[in-house]
């Protein structure tokens, strides 16, 4: 499944809308948010019509699964939006995860803590606001922001990091090394991120985090915490996957299309985040050129003195080059 679509569910007392552009959306927030009202209204719609006294308007069929033979359910689904809440425990285990994978559907998943077995982006979670109108419209928001400062810089305010740390230890860590130098460390892993942050601010280090924003979702609550239980400098910086950044450098030719409207292109049923969508297109764009791609190792072309500067152009203002 591709593409991006508003969802409006009203009834004559609220409305809720939300626009969905990814295979996973993270719905949050405490209780009396209107997440159980969200689940009642699309259920009461799917069960009795319009004369349930609720309206759906979207270009694809919504659902809400509440079918306690889910596995049925995913299987027979296809090019749908499925809403599900955190009542359903399954929703936490393996099992539902690879389902979810190798479905041909959308998911809007309303729940209070992180999903780890789930690859979803950072940019996909959301919380619920109350816009008070004639009646109640309620419209998600982004509880994390595209550069994620744990610290309270202001935007013109840059950070000269004493450590930088890079989610893996492959590509990414390559070209970062290269332009931070000795700074530059290795997480090995993102389910690491929150206890390194936490280490390093115990030191009193200046630190800057680079993450994939586009897997890392599950574990960004965590890395929020260890950030905020000290006050030294730290900034987390999330685009979508160092293939991103690439792409975005002008070093490859590429359509801004694939770039601005990524939902038209990363196919749901293929792709379980746009990190595997872009580093499969850029590895198939450059096979068999001088900057063929490997995301094991960093092809030494894109380490030239003109491509780091390109690289080095797309980073935050805020980092120190």
């Amino acid at each position: 499944m591709v593409g991006r679509y508003e969802i409006e569910i009203t009834n004559n007392r609220v409305t809720f809308f939300l626009e969905i552009k990814r295979n996973i959306t993270i719905i949050q927030g405490d209780s009396a948010t209107g997440k159980t009202t969200l689940i009642r209204m699309l259920s009461e719609y799917n069960r009795l019509g319009m004369s349930s006294g609720v309206t759906v308007k979207c270009q694809k069929e919504c659902v809400a699964l509440v079918d306690s033979d889910w596995k049925h359910f995913i299987n027979n689904s296809r090019d749908r939006i499925i809403f599900l809440d955190e009542n359903n425990q399954f929703i936490r285990t393996k099992e539902f995860a690879e389902a979810v994978s190798a479905s041909d559907n959308y998911y809007v998943l309303i729940i209070r803590d992180s999903l780890p077995q789930l690859s979803y982006a950072i940019e996909e979670i959301y919380g619920m606001r109350e816009i008070r109108d004639s009646q109640k419209y309620i419209k998600p928001k982004h509880v994390y922001n595209e550069l994620y400062r744990l610290y309270n810089l202001s935007d013109s305010e840059k950070i000269d990091p004493e450590i930088v740390y890079t989610e893996d230890s492959n590509s990414g860590f390559d070209c970062f090394s290269r332009i931070f130098g000795e700074k530059c460390r290795s997480l090995g892993g993102k389910s690491l991120a929150s206890t390194s942050i936490l280490n390093a601010q115990n030191d009193g280090k200046k630190l800057l985090v680079i993450v994939d924003g586009a897997a890392f979702g599950a574990d960004i609550a965590e890395c929020m915490r260890s950030a905020k239980r000290h006050e030294g400098v730290c900034v987390l910086y999330a685009p979508e996957s160092f293939e991103y950044l690439i792409l975005c450098s002008g070093i490859i030719d590429v359509s801004r299309q694939i770039l601005d409207q990524t939902y038209d292109y990363a196919d749901s049923r293929k792709y379980s985040s746009w990190e595997q969508f872009f580093t499969d297109f850029l590895t198939q764009k450059t096979e068999g050129t001088l900057l063929q791609y490997s995301k094991r190792k960093l092809n030494s072309n894109y380490l030239s003195e003109g491509n780091l500067k390109k690289l080095k152009a797309v980073l935050p203002e805020m980092i120190v080059k």
